[in-house]
């Protein structure tokens, strides 16, 4: 008995420490969070609350959900705080439980919400009220709703009205009783005439015995003659009796036929009442199907813009947390390429031609950095910027990047042919490529925007504009683990503005 005790204990108190522990997780989830995130942890905290026996908080935060998502338009939230709040306060023993759970109700057929697992909890519990105050009549209602709720009516119809129904019912069956009970009677009567009447014959045959012989055929005749009568007497009841029982037995048919004809127009409304409620099932499922394929399409679609525009790690961060902290990668390869005189080619051309020839070449660069696997960063003007490993910085991506460079210029070179056959200013492009550390992440709150950072990002833009158009220029970092596969030229040590002198080589292709 002892251990069971101490057992029961430690099981209470661990119970109690993982309330505490996941009240205060909700807590603190709570701090800074807002909109409809916000009611939802109002929500888990109205239960958590209750589980832990503080009412007191837990009708603050309901009251709160409710308030928040009427301020949001939420209606299906504030709906379920209602509901939350009436029960609270069914724990507490307030009157006023009842008109949440209504306001609630009145809430999810104005919405013609499919809720209805919520719909019936709150029809549930105002029958639990109706059934402690003996309100009768309302508790008949509730119960209708429930039944034709659990058959597959819908939240927002108007449940049939069965009190007419219910009323002839009761009315026949209350003049089937009074029928038999009058047979009972006249039964009865029938059978106290009868005891009667052979009590009155004893007594005349022991008056027989002691009558003379002259006497007796005197009561004979007498007797004859009494027996007469009182057969026709008797013949008379017996055929008021037998009128009596079949007009009774007419009012028990007829009753019988009006019972049976209630009965079949009961099951004939709920028939219909069954198919209605299956047609309107199968309608809203149809229907929600078609909603569901349509949310699965626009989830797709948000996703794909999503990775269009930050890398799979950091659209994962953002989605799972709704933020994202910055990463430091070891190992990164940086490309810069910008374009020889761009200000003069901009002079030539109109602003519309000049963005859609960016916007040509800016979308082959595009599809070259995809099939590489790199990550493509952001453009400025007429600069295009974009790295390698990131994440998994282990330098395979240098060859990638690379090749990548030089997919570039080949494309340039063809490109540029045909513009010099129709004698449009030519782009040619400074591509360098660095290699160091680098801080990856997004900042701020609006227009999220992948972007790196650190001294790598800032020597690989000083190598492209120490590279000539048309090349690609590599730092010494780059060309040490290069330099296996690929043919390089060493410039020598060319000085960076505000980085000193850097080895710098060209790629040969």
């Amino acid at each position: 008995m002892k251990t069971f005790l101490t057992i029961s204990l430690i099981l209470l108190w661990q119970f109690s420490y993982s309330q505490i522990q996941q009240i205060e997780h909700l807590e603190q989830d709570l701090r800074g969070t807002s909109g409809t995130k916000r009611v939802n942890i109002l929500l888990s905290l109205t239960d958590a609350y209750m589980l832990a026996g503080e009412l007191g908080k837990a009708e603050k935060s309901a009251e709160d959900a409710g308030d928040l998502a009427r301020r949001l338009k939420s209606q299906d939230l504030r709906a379920l705080a209602l509901n939350k709040e009436g029960k609270v306060l069914v724990a507490r023993g307030k009157r006023k439980s009842g008109s949440k759970f209504e306001q609630s109700m009145d809430i999810l057929r104005d919405i013609k919400s499919t809720d209805k697992a919520l719909a019936l909890d709150n029809l549930e519990n105002l029958r639990s009220l109706a059934q402690k105050a003996e309100r009768h009549k309302e508790l008949a209602s509730l119960e209708a709703q429930i039944t034709y709720l659990r058959n597959g009516g819908n939240i927002a119809d108007e449940v049939p009205d069965a009190t007419e129904a219910l009323q002839v019912l009761n009315a026949a069956q209350k003049k089937f009783a009074n029928d038999r009970n009058q047979l009972k009677e006249n039964q009865s009567k029938l059978l106290a005439e009868s005891q009667a009447l052979q009590q009155e014959l004893a007594a005349r045959e022991s008056l027989i015995e002691q009558m003379s012989a002259e006497q007796m055929k005197t009561a004979m005749v007498l007797m004859e003659q009494k027996n007469l009568l009182d057969s026709v007497t008797y013949k008379s009841s017996l055929d008021s009796m037998t009128v009596s029982n079949a007009n009774l037995a007419l009012r028990e048919a007829e009753s019988n036929r009006k019972f049976n004809y209630t009965i079949i127009g009961i099951l004939f409304l709920l028939a219909l009442l069954a198919v209605f409620g299956y047609i309107r099932v199968k309608q809203n499922a149809r229907v929600l199907a078609e909603k569901n394929k349509t949310i699965r399409e626009e989830q797709a679609r948000s996703e794909n813009l999503l990775l269009n525009i930050l890398p799979s790690i950091v659209a994962e961060e953002l989605k799972r947390y709704g933020k994202t902290k910055a990463q430091y990668f070891e190992d990164v390869s940086v490309l810069f390429a910008d374009f020889v005189g761009f200000s003069n080619i901009a002079e030539k051309l109109s602003p519309q031609q000049l963005v859609s020839e960016l916007d040509t070449c800016f979308q082959k660069f595009d599809n070259i950095v995809a099939k590489y696997q790199l990550e493509k960063i952001k453009t400025i003007g007429d600069a295009y910027m974009c790295a390698g490993g990131i994440p998994g910085g282990d330098g395979a991506h240098m060859a990638s990047m690379v090749n990548a460079a030089f997919e570039m210029q080949q494309w340039l070179d063809e490109w540029n042919a045909e513009r010099d056959k129709k004698k449009i200013p030519r782009f040619d492009a400074r591509i360098g490529i660095h290699r160091g550390p680098v801080v990856a992440g997004v900042v701020g709150s609006k227009k999220f925007a992948f972007d790196i950072w650190g001294d790598t990002v800032n020597i690989a833009a000083r190598i492209e504009q120490a590279g000539e158009g048309g090349r690609i220029n590599i730092s010494g970092a780059v060309y040490s683990h290069i330099k296996d596969n690929f043919n390089c030229l060493y410039r020598g040590k060319i000085a960076a503005k505000n980085k000193g002198e850097i080895d710098m080589y060209f790629v040969e292709n």
